[in-house]
């Protein structure tokens, strides 16, 4: 959508292609037309040159802008588009050839005298041959997918028992994710920096770079929060790093837009890793320190125009900083998550403020894709400012319905060695304490009452929402109603009863347990609520679907659940389903009926969003039940293994 409004800005008509999965995608509705090109699955849609091309022809365009990932740097798929007649606006088939493997990116910037991290990159792909070249490099290392980006088909790896489970997890998710499985091997190096510079080329032979985007803040090695200038960088380190990017585009001969990215040791040295051959998902960062339209500069490089900028005409404008919104669980190892988009409310565009976004209300957040929704960047004229700026707007951003890492973002950068600007690529890791989600009974509490109240107001407003809600019947008629509700973590058992307020305002007096406030009404309408709590006026927005709640204001956002008045039993010690965490797809059952498995043990391989998960016995016991099979797809909860402490002889 972000290229689409660039293209209709510039009087260019858009075509877009889609899935089965995509079909009602707010990208479908916004292009001035669209083609279907197949099933969900990406080897059979977005991953299929023939039908893009053929999609192309179909509706007489011109070219073909590849995005950011699936096809963005596929050399075949660039040459194919040239063939057919149509312009790829990328750089030439063989630039992406060059850097599309990295390790061939990486020999051919060392021959260009740019600093590489010491690693295997050979032809020999065999999983031993690997696991050998690893150990030699020594521990700790990084597996990196040679023809690939995005953290997919990467692994850290500290224990050599963990070596050679995690080279082929890896060579499986880079042959699912970029049709090639072939790895390298790098030496990993601690508390590094994640630093890429924009590069941009012409078919001229002028090569520019539009400053660096410091990446750092990264969680399964995925860029979480970028921001341009880096907090680390100096003249003399940009002027280095500069030139060494220059080199590398000029190598390469480079036209259109690229990256080049390099690890930032805590020595103040450098290391190339990788150029990525397209647009990043992160450009919105350089677009507004520099004021150009990144996607509008590739369509005329693309169209055969040269470079309108010198190098020495390029100045860096303030500070700008990006948080990516995903659909994940921050506080079950950021599994990605899944579900219907219930409410999705924007702030208001303000100067200096921009969200890139393809989701509204309606949407459905599948199992295929990237779990990435929005992107929130703030600029302004210092990074104080940047930052103060993105924080509000993430608060004020209410998406509900999906799980979603925006309260996370919102602790990450209040975080104050953050603020301070002392970070690494193992920050998340190194804080994962104090990002975790506090426990705020006085939040949930909040939560619950504004719940509470809205659903009072709308039963007396007949409002529609609350048609199937019992009507509160009591045996006794004078004792104050109450409604069981769950918010945060905390289940509460809220009564309250209308009071006398100021100047005869609409009050309550709302109490739990030993808590009790006075609650005032100042205003009501159909999905807000306005009330004063404790003296203190907070404006909420309240979505309901069934018996949940969706509670929002500046200040948190809660999920309310109205709860069954009777609880569900336990279950028994003596057994234990593993269940899934996460919406997906199973790539492997590794266990049989009637094996004995072990605390720890991992029973299935879970595959969803590009991303795999291992699922592992909870308890000591055996195998009593696989109630799934490879190819099945999986909601989150779903049963999927059951064991039993005692073996059962079922015939």
């Amino acid at each position: 959508m972000r290229i689409m409004r660039t293209c209709r800005r510039m009087g260019i008509a858009s075509v877009a292609v889609y899935s089965s999965a995509d079909a009602r995608a707010p990208h479908v509705q916004f292009a001035d037309e669209a083609v279907f090109i197949g099933p969900a699955p990406v080897q059979e849609s977005y991953l299929n040159a023939e039908k893009i091309i053929a999609a192309a022809l179909r509706t007489d365009a011109e070219a073909v802008h590849p995005g950011y990932g699936f096809l963005s740097e596929n050399a075949e798929f660039a040459g194919a588009c040239a063939a057919s007649g149509l312009v790829f606006i990328g750089p030439s088939p063989e630039s992406i050839r060059s850097m599309g493997l990295k390790s061939t990116a990486r020999r051919m910037m060392a021959e260009a005298g740019v600093p590489i991290v010491p690693g295997y990159d050979g032809d020999d792909q065999e999983l031993e041959s690997l696991r050998r070249n690893a150990l030699a490099v020594g521990l700790p290392i990084l597996i990196k997918a040679s023809a690939g980006g995005g953290g997919k088909g990467m692994r850290l790896v500290r224990d050599a028992a963990e070596l050679a489970n995690s080279l082929e997890s890896a060579r499986r998710e880079a042959e699912r994710a970029f049709g090639d499985g072939s790895l390298l091997i790098e030496k990993y190096i601690g508390d590094a920096r994640h630093v890429e510079f924009q590069v941009f080329g012409d078919n001229y032979g002028k090569v520019i770079h539009l400053f660096e985007r410091d990446c750092s803040i990264q969680r399964r090695h995925q860029k979480v929060i970028e921001e341009s200038p880096s907090p680390a960088m100096t003249l003399e380190l940009r002027r280095r790093m500069g030139e060494a990017a220059l080199r590398a585009a000029a190598e390469l001969r480079y036209s259109g837009a690229g990256t080049v990215e390099f690890l930032l040791a805590p020595s103040g040295e450098f290391y190339f890793i990788e150029v990525n051959t397209r647009l990043q998902v992160e450009h919105p960062v350089t677009e507004m320190i520099t004021g150009l339209d990144l996607v509008e500069l590739q369509i005329r490089v693309a169209e055969g125009n040269a470079l309108p900028l010198a190098q020495d005409e390029l100045q860096q404008s303030g500070h700008a900083i990006e948080a990516r919104l995903y659909a994940e669980d921050p506080d079950n190892d950021f599994l990605p998550a899944s579900g219907r988009i219930a409410a999705w409310h924007q702030p208001e565009s303000t100067a200096g403020l921009r969200i890139d976004s393809g989701v509204e209300t309606g949407t459905e957040v599948g199992i295929y894709y990237d779990p990435l929704l929005a992107k929130v960047i703030a600029h302004g004229p210092d990074r104080d400012t940047a930052l103060r700026k993105l924080i509000y707007e993430l608060k004020d951003l209410d998406v509900q319905g999906v799980k979603t890492n925006r309260d996370f973002l919102i602790r990450l950068l209040s975080q104050s060695d953050f603020q301070s600007g002392l970070y690494s690529t193992s920050f998340i890791d190194a804080h994962r304490g104090e990002l975790a989600a506090p426990y705020g009974t006085h939040q949930d509490r909040i939560a619950a009452t504004a719940a509470t109240l809205y659903i009072e107001k709308s039963r007396a407003a007949n409002a529609p929402i609350l048609s199937s809600i019992p009507q509160n019947f009591r045996n006794n008629p004078h004792r104050d109603p109450s409604i069981k509700l769950q918010a945060g973590g905390n289940a509460f058992n809220l009564s309250y009863r209308q009071i006398q307020g100021e100047a005869g305002t609409d009050a309550y007096l709302v109490y739990s347990d030993d808590w009790r406030e006075e609650a005032q009404v100042v205003s009501f309408n159909p999905g807000s609520i306005r009330l004063a709590i404790g003296g203190v006026h907070r404006q909420f927005r309240v979505t309901e679907s069934g018996e949940t709640f969706f509670v929002h204001c500046l200040e948190f956002s809660r999920e309310v659940i109205r709860l069954p008045r009777y609880p569900v039993p336990e279950i028994s010690a003596e057994q234990a389903d593993a269940s899934a965490p996460m919406p997906g797809q199973v790539l492997k059952v590794l266990v049989t009926p009637g094996q004995q498995v072990s605390a720890g043990d991992p029973l299935i391989i879970l595959e969803a969003m590009k991303m795999e998960q291992t699922l592992k016995a909870a308890m000591d016991g055996f195998v009593e039940a696989v109630l799934v099979g490879p190819g099945d797809i999986v909601a989150p909860g779903d049963s999927l293994v059951h064991i039993a402490a005692h073996h059962t002889d079922k015939k």
